[in-house]
Formats: C-alpha cells, sequence, structure tokens
C-alpha cells in the first residue's frame, strides 16, 4: 500500500519533469544594453502607472532596468518586455530616445513563463499575465501544474483563464490600460452577445464602466427567487467560498443591489480583509477568493 510520503515524492517529481521545460537547462545570457524607444512595445499593461514616475525618470534617470526578451521580426531585432513596463512608459513621456534595458535569451515558453510569474504582484498587470498564459496552453502546457510552477495557485490561474474568453476589442483595451481589471473580469463572463454589445459601448466611449454592465439584459433582469434574495438580503457580505469563481458569480449580482448601504459596507469590509490578508503574507489562494468578492461587490456599488 502506498503511503503518503510515496504520493508527496511522486508529486514532487512531477512538477520537477514539468518544470524542465520552463527553465532553460543553464542560466540564460544577460546582458544591459540601450534600446531605441521605437523597437520597444507600447502594448504592455500600465493602467497603474503614474506621472510622478517620468518625473524621476527626469531627475534621477530610470532606477532599474526593465527585463526584455528579443524576438525576430522581418529582420529587425525587436523586444518582448516581460517585466517593467511602467518604466518604460516613463522613461518614453521624459523623452529618452534610448532606454536602459536587461536583455535575456530564452525560449518563447520560457519567456512567456517569466512575464506569468514577474507581473503577479501588480494588480494592474492581468493583461500581461493573461498573454502569457495564453502562450503557455497554446504550448500544451497543463494549467494546474503552471499554477503549482508559478506560485500564482489554482484561484488566479483561473480566472486569468477566463480573460481569454473576452472579447478581443475589450481584451485590446485592458491591455492599453484603458479597461480596468474588474470590469474585465467581470465582462470575461458574460454571454458573447452581451460582450459584444459592451464592445461597441466602448467604441462609440471610449470607456466602460460597472454601470454600463448592469445595464445589460444578462444583468438587468432576474428571476422571483432571486428577487426574493434581494428583498431579505441582511447587511453581513457573503462568505467567499459562495462568492462564486471570478466572474462566474455575476449571476445574482442584480440580488445586490436591493440594499445599496449594505452592499458598500460589504465591499469596504472586503477591502479591509484583503489587505489585512496582504499584510500577513496569507496564502494566495485564499486572498484570490477575498479578491474575487470584493470585485463582484464594486459591480454594485458607487
Amino acid at each position: 500500500m502506498r503511503s503518503d510520503n510515496d504520493a508527496a515524492n511522486d508529486a514532487a517529481i512531477d512538477l520537477e519533469r514539468f518544470e524542465l521545460r520552463l527553465f532553460p537547462a543553464d542560466p540564460p545570457a544577460t546582458a544591459d544594453i540601450q534600446v531605441e524607444e521605437r523597437r520597444l512595445p507600447y502594448e504592455p499593461t500600465v493602467a497603474a502607472f503614474s506621472p510622478a514616475l517620468s518625473r524621476v525618470v527626469e531627475r534621477f534617470g530610470l532606477p532599474e532596468r526593465p527585463l526584455v526578451m528579443a524576438l525576430e521580426d522581418d529582420g529587425e531585432e525587436e523586444f518582448q518586455v516581460l517585466s517593467g513596463a511602467r518604466w518604460i512608459r516613463a522613461a518614453r513621456e521624459a523623452g529618452m530616445d534610448r532606454i536602459p534595458v536587461r536583455a535575456v535569451e530564452l525560449s518563447e515558453v520560457s519567456g512567456a513563463f517569466l512575464a506569468l510569474v514577474l507581473n503577479q504582484q501588480w494588480t494592474a498587470d492581468v493583461a500581461a499575465q493573461a498573454d502569457a498564459l495564453q502562450a503557455l496552453l497554446e504550448h500544451g502546457l497543463d494549467e494546474e501544474e503552471l499554477a503549482k510552477a508559478s506560485g500564482l495557485g489554482r484561484g488566479r490561474v483561473r480566472r486569468l483563464s477566463t480573460l481569454l474568453e473576452l472579447h478581443p476589442v475589450l481584451r485590446q483595451a485592458l491591455r492599453a490600460g484603458r479597461l480596468k481589471p474588474q470590469v474585465a473580469f467581470a465582462a470575461a463572463g458574460l454571454s458573447p452577445e452581451s460582450q459584444e454589445a459592451l464592445a461597441v459601448v466602448y467604441e462609440q466611449e471610449g470607456e466602460l464602466t460597472t454601470a454600463d454592465l448592469r445595464n445589460l439584459p444578462e444583468l438587468a433582469t432576474g428571476d422571483a427567487e432571486a428577487e426574493a434574495e434581494a428583498e431579505g438580503a441582511a447587511g453581513d457580505p457573503p462568505p467567499a467560498e459562495d462568492a462564486g469563481d471570478g466572474a462566474g458569480g455575476l449571476a445574482g449580482l442584480p440580488t445586490v443591489t436591493a440594499s445599496e448601504d449594505a452592499a458598500t459596507r460589504a465591499r469596504r469590509q472586503a477591502e479591509e480583509l484583503l489587505r489585512t490578508l496582504e499584510q500577513a503574507q496569507v496564502p494566495g489562494e485564499i486572498r484570490d477568493r477575498v479578491a474575487e468578492v470584493v470585485e463582484q461587490l464594486s459591480l454594485v456599488t458607487v
């Protein structure tokens, strides 16, 4: 009979084999170089960019080198940004024609995995993470093993994977920093017809808000049971395990709007809990579930 230790050893071996596909056999070659601004893409998400960063670059120079990976494009070397998109934008706005970067030689799979891991600390970089996750999945890598190897956890990877179903117009808006991550996650859980309607609104208005989502027929109507739940809603926030997975819990959103004050209070309590979990460095799975609750409550509060 196999023991728990045997099962744990087998799991460790499987993870090690999986990581061999992600990590190079030897440390990759790196070089600190100056790259022409035009050869760096403008797409990486920088939704949390602050103009203060460009002033820092103007006065002190670039405090850290963005990490990039060289790509071949019609004979001219281009670069993919793995981390540091904020500093690239700051350097652009500070008027730098050549930007100091650290270039690393990696395979496409290793580069995508590195981008997935390096961007996890920035909530605004979900577009970069989603793009990296898509590249890894297209190479046949397993979602659950990626969750273990990256340290993101199953909940985070599962939520990121919902963005792969986001309407192309909305996904590009997310990449450009014009669509808030919580709105993107919510929209990704809607039907293709609703997403198409949201894309039209975005193209007409140049932005998309939670109010636009609430105005959709898919979210604006509810059955009698949902209405009864709304009438009897208490002021306490829903427990994390009942919140649903990512945008998938949107079906119950209209029921919360019956008590605006209670929803606002619930959101504030959830945000405070999330900050406490982050300060205490509680494992990512738990933080992700609370973050999902915060995102859903943001759809029903002003």
